[in-house]
């Protein structure tokens, strides 16, 4: 693995700037017109400047408060940026399945307008699954060789290329861009968003056929545009981002990239983001792991034979809505296994005490919520996405899981439950 740290006199003189504007930032007036090769029309926000490079920002959701802030900031810095939300522009829904499945060639077509338009570097920016499109774009890009202009590289944040969300307990499998990707890459990798303990296997995925790939891992950090994000490292990188594009732009220019042999592939299949929809036989490889945490009144639970009872093991997150959806089911399933050899046991990911306890001042929340601060349990037990519960029987073995909301207190899942026990 490549780390890199490009840190200059710039980066110390834009952290002394503050982070998020007093007003509410709003979109731009200004708009491009991307003509693309299907005869369609892409409108996009932009945000011009008077320097060399431009970045496009591909996103697949509407924007953040942060996200507007850093484009007016890399403007004001002379780098313009073209704003592409993909949800919007194609007029679909939101997430991730629509990041898998669309069709890359929309983002050839506008890192081709920029170099037509603007004659600028360009640099294709996104984060989580939105990384998806703009790499698939480059490399179509990339093939098409007509290329009016340099395409400096792509610059990522906690990039997901996973085909969809894996069984309970499995590793997930990656896209085919991510082994055909050969343009330079940063990639800024949140150390507590979603399933950091992959993150070696992505890497290993992108630099099989690419020697420039770059990263830094961002201690305590989820998404520097998410705005509670507020850890010196989240408002540091976010107050430096237009100097660190800057540096970015110069050492892409210095790097050799090879010649493009890979191809890249369009997705065959519609993604299935959840393909776990109700409570299945777990066929995932990690065994149950010894649990040494406090919940969110201080006590601390100590957990390490699982044997005779069965127990749920729940993981969630406050900022998860369908593990907000099911905390009522939770709470009446915690009613309805009374008398039982049972037990209840929830783990938050990575949010602090005060937080969980407003929390429950507005949801009720009728079982301890332990705390996993640094996330640190959630990876040994390869937790991907939330929620995710697992099932154990009286024998100390996981029977059961899910990687989705269900209706805990449905009489299936309690006859299921309860079967365990006899």
């Amino acid at each position: 693995m490549k780390y890199i740290f490009l840190f200059s006199m710039s980066f110390f003189a834009a952290c002394c700037q503050p982070a998020i504007a007093a007003d509410t930032p709003k979109l731009p007036d200004t708009e491009v017109n991307v003509r693309t090769y299907d005869g369609n029309e892409l409108n996009l926000y932009q945000y011009p400047a008077k320097g060399t490079g431009l970045v496009i920002w591909v996103n697949g959701h509407s924007w953040d408060e942060r996200e507007i802030q850093a484009a007016r900031n890399l403007a004001s810095a002379g780098i313009e940026v073209w704003l592409i939300d993909f949800a919007e522009a194609l007029m679909q829904t939101s997430g991730s399945s629509l990041m898998r499945n669309m069709d890359a060639e929309y983002v050839a077509d506008i890192i081709d307008a920029a170099h037509q338009q603007t004659g600028k570097k360009v640099i294709v920016m996104a984060q989580s699954f939105a990384a998806i499109p703009a790499l698939g774009g480059a490399t179509l890009w990339q093939q098409r060789k007509i290329h009016h202009g340099k395409l400096s590289g792509a610059v990522l944040f906690s990039p997901d290329l996973s085909t969809a969300l894996p069984a309970l307990g499995k590793d997930p499998e990656y896209l085919p861009i991510a082994r055909a990707t050969n343009i330079p890459v940063m990639i800024y990798q949140g150390s507590l968003h979603g399933p950091v303990h992959q993150f070696k296997r992505l890497h290993e995925q992108l630099s099989s056929n690419n020697p420039n790939v770059f990263f830094k891992l961002l201690p305590g950090v989820t998404s520097i545009f998410f705005q509670d994000q507020n850890s010196d490292e989240a408002i540091n990188l976010l107050n430096a981002l237009p100097a660190k594009i800057g540096e970015m732009f110069k050492f892409f220019d210095m790097l050799t990239i090879r010649e493009a042999k890979a191809v890249y592939v369009p997705p065959k299949n519609k993604s299935n983001i959840r393909p776990d929809i109700k409570l299945t036989p777990y066929t995932g490889k990690v065994a149950p792991q010894a649990i040494d945490l406090l919940d969110s009144s201080g006590k601390r639970h100590l957990l390490g034979d699982y044997r005779g009872k069965v127990t749920v093991v729940n993981f969630w997150a406050t900022w998860c809505p369908p593990c907000v959806e099911e905390i009522p089911s939770l709470n009446r399933l915690r009613e309805q296994m009374q008398g039982e050899p049972f037990e209840l046991i929830t783990i938050n990911y990575a949010e602090s005490a005060k937080t969980i306890r407003e929390f429950m001042q507005r949801v009720s929340v009728q079982f301890p919520v332990l705390l996993d601060p640094n996330g640190k349990v959630s990876q040994q037990w390869n937790v991907i996405g939330f929620p995710s519960t697992f099932v154990i029987g009286p024998d100390g073995n996981i029977r059961y899981g899910v990687n989705a909301a269900i209706h805990w207190d449905s009489e299936e899942v309690v006859n299921t439950l309860k079967a365990l026990n006899r």
